[in-house]
């Protein structure tokens, strides 16, 4: 062909711009011989479809699969997987009914049908009948089941002794139960999709099969090795195959730090590749994934699943993206060639384009945080070297250099007459003990009287770690990598109209820098690299400092054990977990239990030898230090709000590096379950981090929104500005690196401002989590523009970030680094000035709101330096790891 092929991708975005895809598109289009046109889910599910020479396109929750087959049928582009013989793999009768006619191997099995057997539609059945010889045009009777005892199901008189499996017929129905005999031991297991870290439960009391539907009863396999083999397929003659533990094992599934089942490759045997091309024929699925069962040197296929890609195989997305250039170029028709359908017109410009993606990030993995806090009163003579420090300032001062200068004035206390010898030697001690570290600082919040404003007293808070971890440097160069890869599909215009800010803080600057120098790392331009530090922006503020204090001691009443509805447990609680307002003690038994059994295995056993290679500058006694401290806390406060980000923070860190380390000092060997109190602390304190976090920046929704604006309203602001001065340009990019406060309290921000959000429940937000603002745009030729403008649709979206509920059991690699999650449409798409005017209303109301920082540095208070809120530095992309 003499020009580029058309390949059009018309899935829905979670599965088109996945990663697997990702890397095969990048592939296909570095050749230079192909044009890609990634659809997206406001074309998909909304407009008409452009004109393109191959299609790729499958099902997924909330494809329009009709709507799919309909464009086919008009526009007859090349498919990848045909769409029509999709809907197969809808019910498991035609799956079954199929693979018999292709002669692949099943494990023995008899139908119930209730429903009158599968639906299919007639150009469908005629296919399947002329190519396979199996019709499935006759309704089936309805079939009657009944027991015969405890071991044996007669299905239409025809008899099938336990153990066997019993699915359901539809193909998005996972809920599969297996019975056991009597002679297995009895009872049944259900294996359902993924949840946490389980795919099964064993259930003792689970005899008689459901009657409430239509189910395939198949033969129950013992497979070798305990194993499922996963194959997919890219064309009839490649195959590929990875091994997974069988869910029925123990329905624990292993993951790796990407959230995904460990798998492992293995070797088809002739007979099973020949069975990879019968069913990349049979079903006309280019691409398919179907599963597979060796038991006694022979194979029999169960499930066949349509579209899959292999996940994290470099090997894989090189033979597949040269699989599917063959493919195309062998196959497509040239375009004046090509039979187009009459009854419909040749269609404008219709593809909407992505012209712009704003992104706010929370920073990447950081060490535990930790803080000591005094207060000191005004009126306390011998409190005035302290006071001193102020300058006379009222607003908050931060000191990260030279510390000794609060020493000096802890000593001069120290030695006056009625000095609280104890606080001020505590501080001092710390201060010493801790200045060496990266990023120690210390806080001193003057507090007025709001009568009469005079200086009450002052809070002197000490804070170190927190520091950007190796696995945060993993996360951020991978992430920055994907992201480009992402935007090299969708829109590389964007990539040269690209602006970084940042937040002054340490481990937040070096995740902007590490994203940045991957995601512009192209070394075409040579233009240098920049970011843009914005502390008025990404910086802590104290804008909304009094009534967060507000919104602390109402979460305080709530989690007092002594509450009047303290046994009261919100919606989605777990059943086996006390409720909030108690759990504080129940975390306090079981942290005084683990503090003994540490305190015993530090002296009996040689800590220096559990773990040989230790992360983030730690050491067993940095370990011990910091759960000793954490452990005293709660037992002097164990309801105190702040507990619980403490101690699930602790936890998911040393879950991540120090597994080998906690595990063993944390548990007695006569321990039964082993880790069982570990791992009850740890779900506990999850589950109670995730009903506080969310309440700290607001409980009711008029809290929410006055201490989004309060704190977040000058981002809002900037944000809208940059999504208003992108209607312009080609593409725009813009990527914002902050901490957890600002994304919080922006999202509440959106949230009240009347958008239409189709996100269920609001996401943890974790590291590396984020809030994306994406633009797209549709030419004026296209249907509906009007006077000539482009037309354009904005939709945000959320990540959770790296997060995951079952830390104590990813099987960790080195880099001790969780991926970060896909983003997840927040809203549908909207009309684009509508959301800028609804986003806007918070500045137009506001005008008046006083959202300064209210923080001052403290080498500008002792030494003269500028403190500035922004300033630009260059980007080197060199941050060492540990």
């Amino acid at each position: 062909m003499d020009h580029p092929i058309r390949l059009g991708v018309a899935a829905m975005d979670r599965k088109a711009r996945s990663k697997p895809m990702q890397n095969i598109l990048n592939r296909i289009q570095s050749t230079g011989r192909f044009e890609i046109i990634t659809f997206g889910d406001k074309l998909i599910l909304d407009e008409g479809w452009p004109i393109v020479d191959v299609l790729i396109s499958f099902f997924s929750t909330g494809f329009p699969l009709e709507k799919a087959i309909r464009y086919v049928e008009i526009r007859r582009p090349l498919c990848v997987n045909d769409l029509s013989m999709q809907t197969v793999l809808w019910d498991r009768r035609t799956v079954l009914g199929m693979l018999a006619a292709a002669g692949i191997p099943t494990p023995y099995s008899i139908t119930a049908s209730r429903d009158g057997g599968p639906s299919l539609a007639p150009d469908v059945v005629e296919d399947i009948k002329q190519r396979l010889g199996v019709d499935f045009s006759e309704r089936v009777p309805e079939s009657v089941v009944k027991m015969k005892g405890p071991d044996c199901i007669v299905i239409d008189g025809r008899e099938f002794p336990k153990s066997f499996v019993e699915k359901p017929v539809s193909g998005e129905d996972h809920n599969v139960h297996i019975y056991f005999s009597t002679e297995r031991g009895g009872g049944g297991r259900r294996l359902f999709r993924k949840v946490g870290n389980k795919s099964s439960e064993f259930d003792a009391n689970m005899v008689e099969p459901r009657l409430d539907g239509s189910y395939i009863y198949e033969e129950f396999m013992d497979v070798d090795n305990a194993e499922d083999i996963k194959v997919y397929t890219i064309g009839p003659d490649f195959a590929h195959a990875e091994t997974r533990k069988s869910p029925v094992v123990d329905g624990l599934v292993k993951r790796n730090p990407d959230g995904k089942e460990i798998r492992y490759v293995t070797q088809l045997s002739a007979e099973e590749r020949e069975i990879a091309r019968k069913i990349c024929l049979a079903f006309k699925q280019y691409i398919c994934g179907f599963d597979l069962l060796r038991v006694r040197d022979k194979s029999y296929v169960i499930d066949v699943n349509g579209w899959s890609f292999v996940k994290g195989n470099d090997h894989y997305y090189g033979a597949s993206s040269a699989n599917l250039i063959s493919f195309c170029v062998d196959n497509v028709v040239p375009r004046p060639m090509r039979r187009v359908s009459h009854s419909c017109a040749p269609m404008g410009t219709s593809s909407w384009v992505l012209k712009t993606n704003i992104t706010v990030f929370r920073h990447g993995d950081r060490t535990p945080k930790q803080k000591l806090k005094r207060s000191f009163k005004h009126d306390e003579p011998w409190a005035a070297p302290l006071f001193a420090l102020l300058h006379g300032h009222t607003d908050e001062i931060i000191l990260r250099q030279n510390l000794e200068l609060v020493t000096a004035a802890l000593d001069e206390a120290i030695a006056l007459p009625g000095a609280n010898t104890a606080d001020l030697g505590i501080v001092r001690e710390i201060i010493e003990r801790k200045k060496g570290f990266p990023g120690t600082k210390i806080q001193m919040k003057p507090s007025f009287a709001k009568d009469t404003g005079e200086l009450v007293k002052m809070q002197l808070v000490v804070k170190w770690g927190g520091e950007f971890s190796h696995a945060a440097l993993h996360q951020a160069k991978d992430y920055g990598t994907n992201m480009r890869r992402d935007m090299l599909l969708m829109n590389k215009e964007a990539l040269n109209n690209c602006t970084v800010y940042t937040s002054s803080e340490r481990r937040v600057s070096a995740s902007a820098e590490i994203f940045a120098a991957a995601f512009l790392d192209d070394g075409a331009n040579g233009k240098p690299r920049e970011m843009v530090v914005r502390k008025d922006l990404l910086d802590d503020s104290n804008a909304a400092k009094d009534l967060m204090d507000v919104v602390k001691k109402e979460l305080k009443a709530m989690l007092r054990p002594d509450a009047p509805d303290a046994d009261k447990r919100p919606e989605g609680w777990p059943a086996d977990l006390p409720p909030p307002a108690l759990m504080g003690d129940a975390i306090k038994e079981i942290l005084l239990s683990l503090r003994e059994t540490m305190r015993r295995n530090y002296e009996n056993l040689d800590v220096d030898s559990i773990q040989t290679r230790w992360c983030t500058h730690e050491t067993p006694a940095l370990f011990r230090e910091r759960w000793e401290k954490l452990i005293e806390d709660f037992d002097e406060k164990a309801n105190e709000p702040s507990r619980a980000s403490e101690l699930a923070d602790m936890l998911s860190h040393d879950g991540l590096h120090n597994r080998v380390f906690i595990e063993r000092i944390m548990s007695d060997d006569d321990e039964q379950p082993h880790l069982a109190r570990l791992h009850r602390l740890y779900r506990m304190s999850l589950a109670l981090f995730g009903f506080v976090c969310p309440r700290e920046y607001g409980i009711s929704p008029e809290e929410k929104e006055q201490i989004g604006v309060l704190t977040s309203l000058p981002l809002l602001n900037h944000i809208v500005d940059n999504l208003t001065a992108s209607a312009t340009e080609k593409g725009r990019c813009v990527l914002y690196f902050t901490k957890e406060s600002h994304v919080h309290t922006l999202l509440n921000l959106i949230m009240a401002s009347d958008l239409s959000v189709v996100m269920p429940t609001l996401p943890p937000l974790d590291y590396f989590s984020s809030i994306t603002f994406e633009v797209y745009e549709r030419e004026s030729d296209a249907p509906g523009a009007e006077n000539g403008a482009p037309e354009r649709s904005l939709v945000i979206s959320v990540s959770e970030g790296a997060h995951s509920s079952e830390i104590l059991f990813i099987n960790l690699d080195a880099r001790h680094a969780l991926t970060p999650l896909p983003s997840r449409p927040l809203t549908t798409h909207m009309d684009f000035d509508d959301v800028l005017r609804r986003l806007s209303a918070h500045r137009e109301k506001r005008r008046d709101t006083n959202t300064a920082r209210g923080q001052i540095e403290g080498s500008a208070v002792y030494f003269g330096e500028e403190d500035v809120d922004q300033q630009t530095v260059p980007i080197s992309g060199q941050i060492d790891e540990e």
